[in-house]
């Protein structure tokens, strides 16, 4: 999409009123936040553009679009700014260059007019003062808080008019340009205005909320002990940039790949179905909530803090201790991540590029549906036990998840003891679920100590009814005693969804199961973790296939 007749654009978009912070409080206080400096001339900005008939169509539109002060629109118009003590910048478009008449019947409306403001206006003005010359290379910040590039005779990509820059004002400077300043969409504006990305802005939308900025507010004392501000300024705000990062922000450079619309609801579709919360509150709600941010959330790269992209990227919802999660290899070379045969073309934005994807680059198994495993040292998650008692040991080792493994004891040299663990975490999908079993030499290199464990396994899961299910897997199984053992205990399939929730809806019991005879098995067990891995419906597909063709043999 070329930026260009942005009026245009600004007649699609439905947007809120936009506040423009400190710059326009209340009309008398603009002067206390930019006052005039090192300025001359005979004529103020709005003087020199009054006079200049190739600007009439600027001075009108000035004089149509109002300032607005959080929001709220003011009885002061930007004519009224170019025209005060402040000292600015102006890059005045020429007549026939911009859509006049767009322009102006969309100020008529609240919306439209703060729309105006935004995105034609304030690209075009900034605070300070900008000299354009043969050595200037710098960036400018607009009003509209956009940074763009201010080159010898350029504003980002219009040409200023030969013979008709660096004119001096008693408030400033004036520019005069061949084209409109184009304005550049953010990520975030671009998401959540332009329809073609409406599938994820809509989501996005929902979460945005204007917030009290108390850095740039002027507090005005305490009543009843609550701060109280005479010039509150308001910001936009999203939750989801707490997941997502700070998509709006101008002073990043992101990368976010954004399928179309066919394509998100394809995989919208089938990651649902992993998400289901039936049974609690607002259990809709909260199942769309975690689909979009599970399939969302590895879509987006700030390119400011990767360490090298060729090697590997992380997207902005990496942390240390989620490691490998987020992180993609060789996302450049064929097949991955950023593979150009895979991008169908990109949109500039201000603050990066939006890459338009030909298909879906992720599994399930990638991003959401994930191994879940819980420690058996966790105390917190052993929520019954009997004739046992533990030992809560560290051990340092590449084949011993999370550092640490329970020792369990049998109460009696005879006790046949039960565990029962509480699983969260878990999708409404189906696990092989395994139980890693420790040597004893973990503990003391030389022990002699080799005998197994034998034991029998119990699941009890939450049904779509909100009702306990308990599942006995009919068979016994072992560990060998010499060896890190990862031991199959079953396949269990989970009908409701617990990830991002208090309660857990998953419990695992193990029951030692060696009677007085069975000498050559041990009851005290070393358990490092219980471990769900995730089976794919092609995994399913498989077996289902395999069990009916046994059964008619």
């Amino acid at each position: 999409m070329k930026r260009k007749n942005i009026y245009k654009a600004i007649i699609a978009l439905s947007l809120p009123l936009w506040g423009l912070g400190g710059f326009s409080s209340c009309s008398d206080s603009w002067s206390d936040h930019f006052e005039m400096e090192g300025t001359n001339g005979d004529a103020t900005l709005l003087q020199l553009v009054e006079k200049n008939p190739q600007l009439s169509d600027f001075h009108t539109v000035l004089k149509a679009t109002h300032v607005y002060n959080n929001n709220h629109r003011t009885g002061k118009t930007f004519a009224d700014l170019l025209g005060s003590d402040q000292t600015l910048t102006v890059w005045a478009p020429v007549n026939g260059s911009f859509n006049v008449d767009s322009l102006l019947t969309l100020c008529q409306t609240e919306k439209g007019d703060s729309a105006v403001g935004l995105h034609f206006v304030m690209n075009h003005v900034a605070h300070n003062l900008y000299n354009m010359n043969m050595d200037t290379d710098d960036q400018v910040k607009m009003l509209n808080g956009k940074p763009l590039s201010l080159g010898a005779k350029t504003l980002d990509e219009a040409e200023v008019k030969q013979g008709s820059y660096n004119q001096p004002a008693t408030n400033g400077l004036l520019h005069v340009v061949e084209t409109e300043v184009p304005y550049a969409y953010n990520i975030y504006e671009g998401l959540t205005t332009m329809e073609e990305f409406s599938h994820i802005g809509d989501f996005l939308s929902h979460f945005e909320r204007q917030e009290l900025d108390e850095e740039q507010s002027i507090q005005a004392g305490l009543v009843d002990g609550r701060k109280v501000y005479s010039d509150s300024v308001m910001v936009k705000d999203n939750a989801l940039f707490r997941v997502f990062d700070q998509i709006m922000s101008e002073d990043s450079t992101f990368t976010m790949l954004v399928p179309d619309r066919s394509t998100w609801e394809t995989v919208y579709q089938e990651a649902k179905k992993y998400f289901n919360y039936a049974g609690i509150e607002k259990a809709d709600s909260v199942s769309e909530y975690w689909t979009c941010v599970s399939l969302a959330r590895d879509l987006i790269f700030n390119r400011r803090v990767q360490r090298s992209e060729k090697d590997s990227i992380f997207s902005t919802s990496y942390k240390t201790e989620e490691w490998p999660y987020h992180v993609f290899y060789k996302p450049f070379e064929a097949g991955g991540l950023m593979d150009a045969n895979n991008i169908k073309d990109s949109l500039r934005c201000s603050n990066g590029l939006i890459y338009r994807l030909k298909k879906w680059p992720f599994t399930a198994e990638d991003i959401y549906f994930r191994p879940v495993v819980e420690q058996g040292e966790r105390e917190a998650s052993i929520i019954d036990y009997k004739d046992c008692t533990f030992n809560y040991r560290l051990a340092i080792g590449d084949s011993i998840s999370g550092n640490g493994y329970v020792d369990i004891v049998p109460r009696t040299s005879t006790s046949n003891w039960t565990v029962t663990y509480e699983i969260g975490g878990t999708l409404s999908g189906t696990y092989d679920l395994y139980a890693v079993v420790l040597p004893k030499t973990v503990y003391l290199s030389n022990s002699r100590d080799t005998k197994p464990n034998k034991w029998k396994t119990t699941v009890t899961y939450v049904d779509e009814k909100g009702e306990k299910q308990t599942e006995m897997f009919s068979e016994e199984v072992e560990s060998d005693g010499v060896h890190v053992d990862t031991v199959l205990l079953g396949r269990v399939t989970l009908p409701v969804c617990s990830y991002g929730q208090q309660d857990a809806t998953l419990n695992v019991q193990l029951r030692c199961y060696v009677s007085s005879r069975q000498t050559q098995y041990s009851r005290e067990m070393f358990l490092d973790c219980i471990y769900l891995k995730p089976v794919s419906d092609d995994e399913e597909a498989a077996l289902e296939a395999k069990q009916r063709k046994e059964v008619r043999k």
